[in-house]
């Protein structure tokens, strides 16, 4: 055999171990990504409701407005508070609102955040412990994905585990596993996931990062095997030279 057919062999060889090893690697990240079922942005809220019954005197903010902590939101004339000052009956103080004579009670925002809902208009009765309004709390959003796995690949979650959250127009955001809740159906878990990212900034990505956006969330499991550790240090020098 020549020296030049060695050679052609030898490449050769190279080339069809590279094609087994890379297909072999594919195939394993395959086996460590998981598809959720349903996933949407949610954001954490806070309802603003009244101790007292009463009307209605003043609507100072809308659905979508923004509000600071303390920023008056509502403010209602109460009978029922009125006779309480009247009668110099001790009236609970809270950071919730403030209260005046005669039975004046203005709902305070007690976070910052987005006044997502609103049920309460100038002119209108409300009930006492009714929610009047709900408030988006400020950088407070996540994903809440759910996963249907079998119990190997359930072991295989890890806190802190990466998942590429895939918006509508398909720009994809990187998240992190943050807490785990599961139940068991039909021999396999049910796992509700929620997902943390910076990248988590409402309003942004064409406007499409706001609460209640569906999206698809992929799951990267812990790689289990002989090739688990040769696949994460491949992933590693990819990440490091930027691709």
């Amino acid at each position: 055999m020549t020296w030049s057919n060695r050679l052609r062999l030898f490449v050769g060889l190279i080339v069809v171990v590279v094609i087994v090893l890379g297909f072999t690697l594919i195939l394993s990240q395959r086996e460590t990504e998981v598809q959720s079922r349903t996933a949407a942005v949610t954001a954490i809220t806070y309802p603003v409701g009244s101790d007292y019954a009463g009307t209605v005197t003043n609507q100072d903010v809308n659905q979508g407005d923004a509000v600071k902590t303390g920023q008056p939101l509502i403010t209602i004339q109460s009978a029922t508070l009125a006779a309480a000052l009247a009668a110099k009956t001790k009236v609970p103080t809270s950071s919730a609102y403030t209260v005046s004579a005669p039975g004046m009670l203005t709902l305070l925002a007690t976070q910052p955040g987005i006044v997502s809902t609103i049920g309460a208009h100038v002119g209108g009765f409300v009930s006492a412990g009714s929610a009047l309004a709900t408030i988006d709390r400020s950088g407070s959003l996540f994903v809440l994905a759910d996963f249907s796995l079998d119990p190997y690949d359930f072991s295989r979650i890890q806190k802190g585990a990466r998942v590429d959250l895939i918006l509508p127009n398909q720009e994809q955001l990187s998240g992190t596993v943050a807490r785990i809740s599961v139940t068991t159906v039909g021999g396999k878990a049910d796992a509700a996931i929620e997902v943390r990212s910076a990248q988590l900034v409402r309003g942004t990505h064409s406007g499409l990062v706001m609460p209640g956006t569906p999206i698809s969330a992929i799951l990267h499991l812990r790689a289990d095997g002989p090739l688990g550790g040769l696949r994460q240090e491949f992933v590693s020098l990819l990440a490091k030279l930027g691709l």
